[in-house]
């Protein structure tokens, strides 16, 4: 059974479970629909509302109330809900296999979502158009559609369309007999639906995962999953999740041989299949009847259930059941005896046989196809990060070598300083303690800059974020640019800053977005930080460089973050001209090895240049710093 068929749903607003639906439910809906003298808007709500659960149980209803729909919205010529009519009647199309209709129908769908700026329209319309011309063999075509809906449910933040396209680019690695990358969509898929509890949706991945499972014969997985999504769709009166199901547990225990399970699970999906007046897909189900009677040596039982099977799978243009079920009776016939007949539908079978194989060997050009295109988009990919990478080592050369440049001039200056301090021994004698303390500051202020130096060329940072690049670049180009831009930015201002002793608080603001760009896209939902400070402030106050930084990585250092508990950073200013850097407090159940580095830096570089201190510890719940704003 198609094990993509059912992902169709989680892309539309609005989906409600069979099991919501009363029949006085359902009557209120009709009478609002039939009310003349009630607003168009809720009348067209009310028919959308009993069309769409009808797609889940009866498909030829749905296809009545859709059009009626798409007459009434014509009439009054509301585009929103021409647009939402010409969806479900393309819906209606591709459950019934009939992909030109479908797509035709999707795309006038898809104009209407354009004009009128509905993004989670598109995204739908693009992750349905790629599951069709996927079930037709054009697997690239497929990807193109799933990561253009991907692209625009990550703008739009749309968490449940996300969720889809994981669980269709999962299909999409599955049908290309890539398990590895198939279960790592599903796995992020699973973790999404399981956050917001949508068992709906965990149901078809456990079909789809069973499916793959089987597949490769692990019969004992494919059944824990198939049994699992039996559960939860049983428990939602999903009609066609429960038909599809069973479907599929009947064809489990046939390969593993329990012909009395497979009957049980086969004549259980016909049932409901028939309730949902489906002909495509009861033409599996006959087949599957009519193979186990001939596996059991029941001959007539197979001619009977074959026959049947062969007339939908003709009127249906299904070829590989058609294939199937002329196999099926050439091996019933020939047990019977009877050659004649054997013989015609052997011919048949090798007919349909060689189609199958001519599209078997398209599918398998357009399989390498893909693979040369992954391979083509991931060399470029690797040429790019190369290219990075030669940046970031020139880079890191011109900064050794204004290093080097930096510590001649100090290591000079130090001699300059000793010369004088001799000098100031035989001039000044009494002031004894005031030159112990200048030697100190001036000391302390070397200790901060190689602090500083040290900082900066820390790699660990950069490997992380190049690590985080290799893993984007095959799945959002676009995002990817956006990384390699913020990190080049960080990375500039690091080089232009370092030898600032203070810098704007806008200057330094503007650092922060991309350094924190750069940690949302590592910790996705975990991470944020809010920073709340008046325009007028920005300019008007300066901060020593890298001060927000070093306590931005001190927080994520020391505390845990997960997507329920994410961590945020507060960044705000009090009246007495202090900016305060706040987080609450969330330890790690191992505590960070910490050298208290950073905060003392802090610390120290704020004494060499304002006589107010930085203040940092724990205040309630949270772990507060608070620094002094200069002028």
């Amino acid at each position: 059974m198609n094990k993509r068929r059912c992902l169709l749903f989680l892309l539309m607003t609005g989906l409600l479970s069979t099991a919501a639906w009363s029949q006085s439910k359902t009557d209120s809906l009709w009478n609002v629909w039939n009310d003349p003298t009630a607003a168009d808007t809720n009348r067209l709500k009310a028919i959308q509302r009993l069309t769409w659960p009808m797609l889940n149980t009866n498909l030829d209803s749905a296809y009545i109330l859709a059009n009626l729909q798409l007459d009434f919205a014509k009439a009054k010529n509301n585009q929103k809900w021409i647009g939402k009519a010409c969806y479900n009647i393309a819906s209606y199309h591709y459950l019934k296999s009939e992909y030109p209709q479908s797509i035709a129908f999707y795309n006038q769908s898809l104009e209407i979502r354009k004009k009128t700026g509905d993004l989670k329209g598109e995204a739908a319309i693009y992750g349905n158009l790629g599951l069709i011309y996927g079930d037709q063999g054009n697997n690239l075509k497929d990807l193109e559609y799933q990561l253009k809906a991907l692209k625009i449910n990550e703008q739009i933040r749309d968490t449940a369309g996300m969720t889809s396209n994981y669980s269709n680019l999962a299909g999409l690695y599955q049908n290309q007999e890539d398990s590895t990358k198939a279960l790592e969509y599903y796995e992020k898929a699973l973790r999404m639906y399981s956050i917001g509890d949508n068992q709906q949706s965990i149901g078809l991945l456990y079909n789809n995962i069973g499916n793959m499972y089987r597949g490769y014969h692990m019969f004992e997985k494919a059944r824990w999953y198939l049994m699992e999504s039996l559960c939860i769709r049983t428990e939602l009166q999903d009609i066609l999740g429960m038909a599809i199901t069973y479907i599929n547990l009947g064809t489990l225990y046939i390969s593993m041989k329990d012909y009395a399970q497979a009957k049980t699970y086969t004549r259980k999906s016909i049932e409901y299949f028939e309730r949902l007046n489906d002909k495509a897909s009861l033409a599996n189900g006959y087949y599957n009847l009519g193979d186990i009677a001939r596996r059991e040596r029941q001959f007539q039982e197979a001619l009977k259930w074959c026959t049947a099977s062969l007339e939908i799978a003709r009127s249906t243009n299904k070829m590989n059941i058609e294939a199937a079920d002329c196999s099926c009776l050439y091996r019933t016939y020939k047990e019977l005896g009877d050659p004649v007949k054997a013989l015609s539908y052997l011919e048949e079978f090798v007919d349909l046989n060689d189609s199958l194989r001519n599209d078997e060997l398209k599918l398998e050009m357009s399989r390498l196809k893909f693979e040369k295109e992954n391979l083509t988009d991931s060399i470029s990919r690797v040429q790019e990060l190369n290219q990075l990478n030669d940046l970031h080592a020139l880079e890191m050369q011109k900064r050794g070598h204004l290093t080097n440049i930096v510590l001649v001039a100090a290591i000079g200056f130090l001699v300059l300083m000793l010369i004088f301090l001799g000098r100031m021994l035989v001039l000044q004698r009494n002031s004894s303690s005031l030159k112990r303390k200048t030697q100190k500051l001036e000391n302390q202020q070397l200790v901060n800059q190689i602090s500083l130096l040290k900082t900066q060329v820390n790699p660990h940072f950069l490997f992380n974020s190049l690590s985080i690049l290799s893993s984007l670049v095959r799945i959002d180009p676009d995002l990817s640019e956006r990384f390699i831009d913020q990190l080049s930015r960080s990375y500039r201002y690091i080089l232009e800053q370092k030898d600032q002793s203070l810098v704007t608080l806008r200057t330094e603001l503007g650092f922060i977005e991309s350094y924190s760009f750069l940690l949302k896209i590592r910790f996705e939902n975990k991470f944020s930080v809010e920073i709340n400070l008046p325009d007028n402030i920005l300019d008007k106050y300066k901060i020593a460089p890298l001060t927000l930084q070093l306590l931005i990585e001190n927080a994520v250092k020391h505390n845990r973050m997960s997507v329920q508990e994410p961590l945020s950073v507060y960044i705000s200013v009090e009246e007495d001209q202090m900016l305060v850097v706040k987080n609450k407090l969330q330890p790690r159940s191992t505590p960070s090895m910490s050298t208290g580095v950073g905060l003392e830096n802090i610390m120290d570089r704020y004494a060499l240049v304002t006589g107010r201190h930085v203040w940092a510890g724990e205040s309630d719940d949270q772990f507060v710093v608070r620094i002094p704003l200069l002028s």
